[in-house]
């Protein structure tokens, strides 16, 4: 309702497509990144910083691509540019600097990426905890990048993998214990420690 760009890291393409269609439902209007289309992954990420963007990402799609604030100028000017020089360094530094100029005003991404830090940045929500602690990480460093402002959030389920396999039965217990209704907020730090060392397992199996 604010406007707020958002976006949304899951751990699947299936995932991605499940909450793509739930959005849909509620006329929600979003992209959908899932490392299927590379090509079509850098445009889609750099805008994901412009008032209103709803991105649905698999925590994978679109690495190596800035997030900007009211919109990315340079990464629609080489997808303009891509079909008549190899490389980005081949365009001609005038040339370059027009373009990027042009579009910037073109879709008013100056003002744009103020209005957006005015309401706080990007807002990036992860659906669950990914097995790796370093993914979910780079999940998290999307927002608030560079010295803008932005937050993260992430949802987690009992019945996720991670939980399911190594912390379910004693989350489950803890919350009863607790007295935990559905819908409150569980900010316990022994859950996130407990979720953390769940991580580190999988990590460590991983690796051997």
């Amino acid at each position: 309702e604010l406007g707020r760009p958002v976006l949304v890291g899951t751990t699947s393409v299936e995932k991605s497509e499940v909450i793509s269609s739930m959005l849909k439902k509620r006329g929600v209007k979003h992209e959908v990144l899932n490392a299927k289309f590379h090509e079509k992954e850098a445009p889609i990420v750099a805008q994901a910083g412009r008032s209103g963007a709803v991105t649905i990402a698999t925590n994978m799609a679109g690495r190596g691509t800035d997030i900007v604030l009211g919109g990315n100028p340079e990464t629609m000017a080489w997808a303009r540019l891509q079909d008549r020089y190899e490389t980005r360094l081949d365009v001609p530094h005038e040339e370059w600097t027009g373009l990027v100029g042009e579009i910037e005003e073109a879709e008013n991404m100056v003002a744009d990426a103020e209005q957006v830090k005015r309401i706080g940045g990007l807002h990036v929500i992860g659906t669950e905890r990914h097995d790796a602690r370093r993914i979910d990480l780079q999940l998290r460093g999307r927002c608030g990048r560079q010295g803008d402002p932005g937050d993260s959030r992430f949802f987690l389920s009992l019945e996720d993998d991670l939980m399911r396999i190594f912390a379910g039965p004693w989350v489950k217990g803890l919350l009863a214990r607790l007295g935990m209704k559905e819908g409150e907020r569980i900010e316990s730090k022994i859950v996130t420690r407990r979720i953390e060392g769940a991580q580190k397992k999988v990590e460590e199996r991983n690796f051997e």
